[in-house]
């Protein structure tokens, strides 16, 4: 046989793309194989041009890139349920301080990939001596067909998609999944490069259609309620907090006691969710800060920290508040000093303003940083917005020993027993700051907003939580992942109320600007305290919509995918959910536009010169 060598490589190449789809639980189809097979063998056939000698080693080079990449791909698929992409270069910074995190999702199995480096080392030992007869025209030949069959096999089904005008293809898609599913992984990688690359090339001017579809979201009236007495605003982000844990006992202990009372005295929303994609908690800031959603891969707060987003720190600002946000870590860590300048934060207490007293996991811990938070507060002048980012419930879940109160017999898993723990002591905290605010007469007349950021990581199916919650079907484990805690203590309020309408992160400073009387400006979300129906929509393309939840089906063309009926958490007929996909495809795009091409910068740029 010609090329052995060469076959073995095609035969490791895809097979560790298989083992791939069967560690992330991707799908692998047919079509897919050949479509993966095809792009191997593009970027490969080269070799075959090269001498027996040169080949092998080049070949043993690119089975280690190639198994390099997958495992990188795989650990952050574990995460982030999505790829690597070469936008990923600007938070590259961010990864030394969560390290402890990511290590979590590293398996021993996950060394497999490079099993094919022995295996095919032993075949180049025992071929060594093998004298290659093979005539330049012959490997010209076998590479220049190979070439031609692999390039034909890997262009036609994007002609037909390109043909068809389908989303992924025509338009900026909003995953990068699909992207994966319709080109394979070197398809996928190999586009995501030429993007980044095109990114400084990238045509930013805004059409006339795109600057309409924007102004759309403006009020036409005025902003501001000038006769209102306008309450402080404190608005408080809990690390890594699900709605799971409210209200939830672990061997006849109560994870959240000062959380669940507090729903005697505020709003609460069960049926809120998290939105954060591959930011994660700057996600979940970048969402309520702006009423926008995050973007497809990487985080606004270091690609584009300094474009205009008119976001509720800006509101507030503008209508009279001091407007400060709190956070006890790195001032630069996620870019967070030049982002919370440029959306209208007057002041930033970051870790060199907080006491240098105990720290939990990653900075001080919570109650210290709540109490030194309220002084910050007490100093800014009234009415005014204070923005604290907690931390002590990050992953790993590590709590001093002497902090631990559970009796956790009968759970195994570390990562959760520290989770627990972890989300314990931090409830304990908000109860120290819930008196600490009444104390202080800072309670009754203000507005008071808790929530969660965003899951925990410990929600897989296979995952010990799930198992010890029963959560099993599709909806249960969407819920389980995808639910954070809202608590929103309105002024003045006396008697809490329970909201069992849905909604998201996207739709808290629209609240927020309800409740203190001014007219939210250019944002994609709505006040929960309205009778509408609210669209909760997710990265990936799935949402939430009254009583249904509506999962994609990546692998396919846009608009494809299961409806589920959230009660019972059966299949519906799709026609049901069907409704809302356009929609949602549309609110991904237009947060993009305005995200991307500094739309809103460029709106009011438009605005002066007319004048």
């Amino acid at each position: 046989m010609k090329f052995p060598e060469y076959w073995i490589y095609l035969l490791l190449s895809i097979s560790k793309l298989f083992l791939f789809s069967v560690y992330a639980g991707t799908n692998f189809s047919f079509s897919f194989f050949v479509l993966n097979l095809a792009s191997i063998v593009v970027l490969s056939s080269w070799t075959l041009l090269l001498s027996s000698k040169k080949r092998r080693w080049i070949l043993l080079l690119l089975l280690f890139l190639h198994s390099t990449l997958l495992i990188s791909d795989l650990w952050y698929y574990r995460y982030f349920d999505d790829l690597l992409s070469v936008v990923l270069i600007a938070d590259l910074t961010q990864m030394s301080d969560v390290g402890g995190g990511f290590l979590t999702l590293i398996e021993m199995k996950d060394f497999l990939f490079f099993a094919d480096l022995l295996i095919f080392s032993i075949v180049l030992f025992a071929t060594r001596n093998t004298q290659e007869k093979v005539t330049l025209e012959r490997k010209s030949l076998v590479a220049g067909g190979g070439f031609a069959l692999g390039l034909a096999l890997f262009v036609i089904p994007i002609v037909i998609s390109y043909s068809n005008e389908e989303q992924w293809l025509v338009d900026e898609p909003i995953s990068n999944m699909r992207e994966y599913y319709q080109l394979g992984f070197w398809g996928y990688h190999g586009l995501d490069f030429a993007q980044g690359i095109g990114s400084f090339f990238k045509d930013t001017n805004v059409t006339a259609e795109e600057e309409s579809q924007i102004r759309q979201l403006h009020p036409n009236h005025s902003s501001t309620n000038p006769d209102s007495e306008k309450p402080n605003v404190i608005v408080v982000q809990l690390e890594s907090f699900q709605t799971s844990v409210i209200e939830q006992q672990v061997n006849g202990q109560e994870l959240t006691p000062h959380l669940n009372a507090l729903k005697e005295e505020a709003y609460f929303f069960p049926s809120f969710y998290h939105q954060t994609h591959e930011g994660r908690t700057s996600d979940a800031e970048f969402i309520t800060l702006t009423s926008l959603y995050p973007l497809k891969s990487g985080s606004v707060y270091t690609q584009y920290a300094d474009h205009e987003f008119d976001g509720l720190p800006e509101l507030l600002r503008n209508a009279g508040y001091d407007t400060a946000a709190m956070h006890a870590f790195e001032k630069d860590f996620w870019n967070r000093d030049d982002f919370y300048k440029n959306i209208g934060f007057n002041h930033f207490f970051s870790q060199t303003d907080f006491p240098d007293n105990q720290d939990i996991g990653m900075a001080l811990n919570d109650e210290d940083f709540f109490t030194s938070s309220i002084d910050f507060a007490e100093q800014l002048k009234e009415p005014y917005f204070a923005f604290l980012v907690a931390l002590s419930s990050h992953t790993p879940y590590e709590i001093p020993e002497e902090l631990e109160q559970l009796e956790l017999s009968g759970y195994e898993d570390p990562l959760l027993k520290g989770y627990y723990e972890t989300i314990h002591y931090v409830d304990g905290a908000v109860g120290v700051m819930i008196e600490e605010l009444k104390k202080r007469d800072m309670w009754d007349d203000s507005l008071i907003v808790f929530y969660g950021d965003h899951d925990s990581g410990l929600t897989q199916a296979t995952s010990e939580m799930a198992q010890k919650l029963d959560a099993k079907t599709k909806v249960e484990l969407f819920e389980l992942d995808r639910q954070v805690p809202l608590f929103i203590k309105a002024p003045n309020m006396t008697r809490g109320e329970t909201f069992t309408n849905n909604g998201g992160q996207i739709d808290i400073a629209p609240t927020i600007l309800d409740l203190v009387g001014i007219e939210s400006s250019y944002m994609l979300g709505q006040s929960l305290l309205n009778d509408t129906s609210n669209l909760t929509l997710f990265r990936d393309g799935a949402f939430r919509y009254e009583k249904f939840y509506f999962e994609p089906d990546l692998t396919v063309a846009a608009g494809s995918g299961t409806c589920y009926e959230t009660d019972s958490g059966e299949k519906v007929e799709v026609e049901q959910c069907s409704e809302q996909i356009d929609s949602v495809t549309e609110k991904l795009r237009l947060s993009d536009l305005i995200i991307q091409k500094n739309a809103l910068q460029k709106i009011e740029e438009s605005k002066s010169d007319k004048k």
